[in-house]
Formats: structure tokens, sequence, C-alpha cells
């Protein structure tokens, strides 16, 4: 027993010279450990604020649009170019949900436009800006269709593949099989059309889409 508690004793003494030989490192690191629990709490504080003027603003700009009828008037109006230059100012710098959808704004506007091209690369971005809500999907849906409208397919097929990770929360995932067959036909490649089909069958067999794919397989079989 009495060696045990000179162990003890030992213990502790070797414990007490550690704090006092690090104490000043050790009152340092608390400092820090503190610091950046406060700092943590303000950036959020901070960015939260910051969340919901951004938000307020995307509302502002998807309000005006609709006011002004720039999807179903001129989209070249002098109100929809206006608008377009400020959703591209605004949409880079602001965070998550209104940023995503301050480039769909404007993605709706180049679509209004006929400019394929620029539709597709601000619904990307959509995508890309908040790729964890149902928003990023629908986004690359229209990216797609975009980039079919350019002739762009095998990128929009891309896009289309894209889309089916968000299956859970993407209700129109079947279409996306449908057009990604339709797309594979139309560039010949018929093993490619039919693995989509099979997919399509394979994911949702009682939805309508399936029983297209099994009457577009039917005529593939035949061909």
């Amino acid at each position: 027993m009495g060696k045990d508690k000179a162990e003890q004793a030992n213990t502790g003494e070797k414990i007490l010279f550690f704090l006092e030989k690090y104490r000043k490192t050790l009152f340092v690191l608390a400092i820090i450990i503190v610091a950046g629990i406060a700092f943590s709490v303000a950036f959020f504080t901070i960015r939260g604020s910051m969340e919901k003027k951004a938000i307020a603003k995307a509302d502002v700009f998807e309000r005006r649009i609709n006011e002004e009828s720039i999807l179903y008037g001129d989209p070249f109006s002098t109100e929809a170019t206006a608008m377009l230059d400020e959703l591209n100012t605004f949409a880079p710098s602001a965070i998550g949900y209104a940023g995503a959808r301050s480039y769909a704004l404007a993605a709706d506007i180049y679509y209004a436009r006929k400019e394929w091209k620029m539709a597709e690369e601000s619904w990307v971005k959509a995508a890309r800006k908040a790729p964890k809500i149902y928003l990023a999907p629908v986004s690359l849906f229209n990216a797609a269709v975009a980039a079919e409208q350019q002739g762009q397919k095998e990128a929009a097929i891309g896009l289309y593949r894209e889309i089916l990770a968000y299956k859970g929360i993407f209700p129109a995932y079947p279409r996306v099989y449908i057009n990604i067959g339709r797309i594979h036909e139309e560039l010949h490649n018929r093993e490619k059309a039919i693995e989509a089909y099979l997919e399509l069958i394979e994911n949702n067999p009682n939805s309508q889409l399936a029983d297209l794919a099994r009457n577009r397989l039917i005529i593939l079989d035949r061909n």
C-alpha cells in the first residue's frame, strides 16, 4: 500500500509539474478555444442574417420579374436586360438558396430569349450553388433541355445522369431515364438506350413511363 501511495504521489507531482511548466501554453490554448467558439457562434449568427437578407432580395427579384411580365412579355426589354445585370451581379456572392434561385431566374430570362448556352450555364450554376436542395435537380433538368436545344446531346445526357443522384427528392426522375434513352436512340446508341429503359423499369416498374420504356424496348428489339 505504501508503494501505491508513493506512486500516486509521484504521478500527482508529475501532473503538477507539467501544468506548472506549460501553464502559459495551456492558458493560450484555452483562450484560443474560447475565442474559436465565440467566433463560430458569431459567424453562424451573421451568416444566418445574411442568408435571410439574400433570400428576401431573391424574393424581390422574382416579384419584379412577375410584375414586369419579363418572361411573358419582351425578354429583350430594357427592364429584362437590367434585371439580368442585377441577377448576375448578385448571384455569385449570394449564399446557398438565394444564389441558386437568382441564377435560376437569370436562366429563365435567357431561355425566354432563346439564348440556350447562357440558360444552360446559369442553371448549372444554380445547381452547383445549392446542391442539396430540390432546386438542384430541377435546374439540372432545365440545363439538360437547354443543352438539347443547342444540339449538345452528349452534354445533355451527362446532365440528365447527374439528376439520378436526386431520385429521393425528384419525383420526375422516370422522365430522366426516358430522355436519356431517347437521346441515345437519336445517336444510334441502341445498347445504351436499352440500358436506360431497363433502368427505368427496374427503378419504377409501375409508372406509365415504365410502360413507354417497355414499348421502346419492343421496338428496339425488332430493329
